[in-house]
């Protein structure tokens, strides 16, 4: 009689285990190398058997709000430092000690070494800096804040085009702009304005134009100011070749 109660027990533990991260997939030493590389980018976290705080809340966040990117795996791996010390060595392989929880990994399809997510005082832990960077060091789409989607595909077609080519997206571009909501109008415009603005001094400006944002974004701005400007660069990044990040 014993052995139901100790099943619906594992099943209780296991359930509120799952739900702690929503979307997130529990790897382990056993696991881990057959599901990573069935995924074109796979963004795993680093951290403590019990991970909690904010940190952790941001992560949940991206699992949440990538749940329709099916080339996309969000992933944790929780390492104990007591008992059997489960995953340990998966941290040893990837060299993150403990003092580096919760550390972040994203992990591409065909690559051998993974790619660290960096933080410091302008690039913090947070749901929009994650999103950011699988867009730029991957080749999966996120809509991040500020961006319009049709638009972010002429942005990739442009970007790797050549002049005559990079006009006619320049034209596509003014005409989507037509038919777009009023909220999504003045997005659309910095899009137009950017190609604009390399058809006339070539793809240098993306990189001179970025510098200009991260400038002004190091200053005090208004929540406002501040917002306007991290979606430019958001749309910016949709501009910048995967050899410039």
């Amino acid at each position: 009689m014993m052995l139901p109660s100790i099943a619906v027990t594992l099943l209780i533990i296991g359930t509120a285990s799952a739900e702690d991260c929503k979307g997130c997939v529990s790897l382990d030493s056993y696991s881990f190398d057959k599901v990573i590389p069935k995924f074109k980018a796979a963004l795993v976290k680093f951290d403590v058997a019990f991970p909690y705080g904010e940190k952790h809340e941001q992560y949940d966040q991206i699992a949440a709000a990538t749940k329709d990117a099916n080339d996309l795996l969000v992933a944790e791996v929780r390492v104990k430092d007591y008992g059997n010390k489960d995953n340990s060595d998966l941290a040893a392989r990837y060299k993150i000690n403990s003092e580096a929880f919760p550390a972040v990994l994203l992990f591409l399809q065909g690559k051998t070494e993974p790619i660290p997510f960096v933080t410091d005082k302008e690039n913090q832990f947070t749901a929009d800096n994650l999103k950011r960077f699988i867009k730029t060091k991957s080749a999966v789409y996120l809509g991040l804040p500020g961006c319009v989607e049709q638009l972010d595909r002429l942005a990739e077609e442009f970007k790797s085009s050549r002049e005559k080519e990079r006009k006619e997206i320049l034209s596509k571009a003014k005409v989507f702009e037509e038919t777009l909501p009023d909220a999504q109008r003045a997005a659309a415009k910095v899009y137009v304005k950017t190609m604009e603005r390399i058809l006339e001094k070539g793809d240098v400006f993306v990189q001179t134009e970025q510098t200009r944002i991260e400038g002004i974004l190091k200053g005090k701005l208004s929540n406002e100011k501040k917002r306007t400007m991290e979606e430019r660069r958001n749309i910016l990044h949709s501009f910048l070749r995967r050899d410039e990040l």
